[in-house]
């Protein structure tokens, strides 16, 4: 099992060095699914924290829930809202987990990190260490200009003490994650879905769930979210329990994320994501 440095050539393009992976990490369907429809439905960066356990006997960390917070929005940057990364924190730990990571969304662009990103990382990685323990960052790209493909990217990194060749940042590590093979808790992701749509159906920076994701594909936001929760789900859960889990989300968005100003104007009614202001 290995794992890549990034190294930045531009802002736009990465090339990989590859190294041994310092830990393994999997990931539950559970915590794909919650950040699959958080990132799904805002054009601004959403963040969240991760909770599992680490095993260093196994050099396996697994990311078992993900937790939605509130951001503090600064331009295309988000960080998290204090107050609720503490209550993410007690939700967690409530549930037996400890805090093992943090996600972040990148709406409509590759899921690399930003210098920033790193530097995020860094910090983080730094804090939490103190008690031995490991922390990871996931980026997720739901509407990536560049990809057609109706599934979200995603990237999971630590931050190394190996230096750019100018000193600027520290070079991070890309995982290659597997997924755990374990039904998710319906109920409770039923639940994250009722409070992502009634925190963001308003927003301003509200996806249209109705519209057409990618000018190369036919699927509408909404039918695009269901293909990659269907997509997490495929080898997890006996196919007519994901479909009727499907079906409750699907209605869930069309009975309650409806937004009139989306109604408004045809111009943005016509508008795909990939196409909106980021």
């Amino acid at each position: 099992s290995r794992a890549h440095f990034f190294v930045f050539l531009s802002h736009l393009s990465l090339s990989f060095l590859s190294f041994q992976e310092p830990f393994q990490v999997t990931i539950a369907p559970e915590a794909l699914l919650i950040m699959d429809l958080h990132a799904h439905v805002s054009m601004a960066e959403v963040i969240g924290l991760l909770g599992g356990r680490y095993s260093e006997t196994n050099g396996i960390v697994e990311i078992c829930a993900a937790e939605p917070c509130n951001s503090l929005s600064t331009g295309l940057q988000c960080e998290m809202d204090p107050v609720s990364q503490t209550q993410a924190s007690e939700t967690l730990a409530a549930r037996g987990y400890s805090i093992i990571g943090w996600y972040h969304s990148h709406p409509a662009f590759d899921p690399n990190p930003s210098i920033r990103d790193i530097d995020t990382q860094a910090k983080y990685q730094n804090y939490f260490s103190r008690g031995g323990s490991m922390f990871v960052g996931v980026i997720i790209s739901p509407y990536n200009r560049n990809n057609p493909l109706p599934y979200s990217q995603i990237t999971c990194l630590v931050i190394s003490n190996e230096s750019s060749s100018d000193g600027s940042y520290r070079l991070p590590y890309k995982f290659e994650v597997q997924q755990m093979l374990e039904e998710p808790q319906w109920e409770l992701v039923l639940e994250k879905t009722r409070w992502i749509i009634e925190k963001y159906r308003m927003s301003h920076s509200c996806v249209p769930m109705d519209k057409i994701f990618h000018r190369d594909s036919d699927l509408t936001c909404l039918q695009k979210l269901l293909e990659c929760m269907r997509k997490t789900l495929d080898h997890v859960a006996n196919s007519f329990i994901a479909e009727e889990f499907l079906a409750q989300i699907e209605n869930l968005f069309l009975s309650n994320y409806s937004n009139k100003k989306w109604n408004n104007t045809t111009e943005e009614n016509n508008m795909c994501p990939n196409d909106l202001p980021t």
